[in-house]
């Protein structure tokens, strides 16, 4: 049965560059205090969490990345059944020669999910990540379906909303932001919840990495934009007590006969085919 009143917990901490152990350990105690001061159902920590995101080479990124079956993992895994808690954690993968921006959800059953980054920004490890082929990761959890998106990948609108076509309620958004990024806080977030109807869990890192300072402040976001918690730019666990089912009505009523918005089916998708067609080499599309 799909659990639709959850907790859920954001986890903002500083991981360590190359110190996979440190990390683990970290993330470890922290799901433990999680936990222990939220009863979290659910618990979000940021991307590249167990690895770091700063590297300077692929072969410095391959010397710590993990494998889907790898001890990290299991180590996860372990906890996540210890626990009964959903883990979501991202870190760099490799497979084979293949090496990625990865998310990987872990249920208390066993079940792992995994979303690797799609959008790619040119700065980090996403200099040396091959892209992943899906536009956002939509998977069907205990809470019902649920979508994953990456720091970057927040500037494009297409990703929340083929998640939420999908049946997506909740989006989680683990991301690396440094200063700089103030916009996904103050008002981007707060735009794909509102614009799809869907509650969103961003976690960002803080602390310095190799000259960068990143904000912190990450948040849960409601359906209708607004803040139900916030970090500070220092290490912090926020949480919420949040019901997904509001999240399937996509109507908003607030006068029946005079003022009525209904933001699927007032969707003219017969007018935006044009979005499915190949760009030029700049990214636009000027035909008609």
């Amino acid at each position: 049965m799909v659990k639709n009143q959850i907790n859920v917990a954001s986890v903002q901490f500083d991981p360590h560059i190359l110190e996979k152990e440190y990390n683990l350990n970290k993330i470890e105690e922290l799901t433990r205090k999680a936990i222990t001061d939220h009863n979290c159902d659910l618990i979000v920590f940021p991307e590249a969490a167990i690895t770091g995101y700063g590297f300077r080479s692929i072969e410095e990124a391959r010397q710590v990345a993990v494998e889907k079956d790898g001890p990290e993992l299991q180590r996860l895994h372990r906890l996540a059944s210890e626990k009964m808690v959903s883990l979501v954690v991202g870190t760099v993968e490799k497979e084979d020669d293949h090496i990625y921006n990865t998310v990987f959800f872990l249920e208390p059953d066993g079940t792992v999910f995994f979303y690797r980054k799609s959008h790619l920004p040119f700065l980090g490890v996403d200099r040396f990540t091959e892209a992943g082929d899906c536009a956002a990761g939509v998977f069907d959890t205990r809470f019902g379906k649920i979508g994953i998106m990456i720091c970057y990948e927040l500037r494009f609108p297409e990703s929340a909303r083929v998640a939420a076509l999908n049946g997506v309620r909740l989006i989680l958004q683990p991301t690396n932001l440094p200063r700089g990024g103030e916009s996904h806080p103050d008002f981007l977030i707060k735009a794909r919840a509102c614009e799809n109807r869907v509650y969103f869990i961003s976690c960002n890192r803080c602390g310095t990495e190799r000259g960068f300072f990143f904000i912190g402040r990450s948040q849960i976001i409601d359906y209708d934009g607004n803040v139900l918690a916030e970090c500070t730019s220092e290490e912090e666990i926020i949480s919420a007590s949040i019901n997904l089912t509001p999240c399937e009505n996509k109507d908003i009523i607030s006068a029946p006969g005079e003022r009525e918005l209904y933001l699927f089916r007032h969707r003219r998708w017969d007018l935006y085919k044009k979005l499915a067609q190949e760009p030029d080499e700049h990214g636009f599309i000027l035909s008609d």
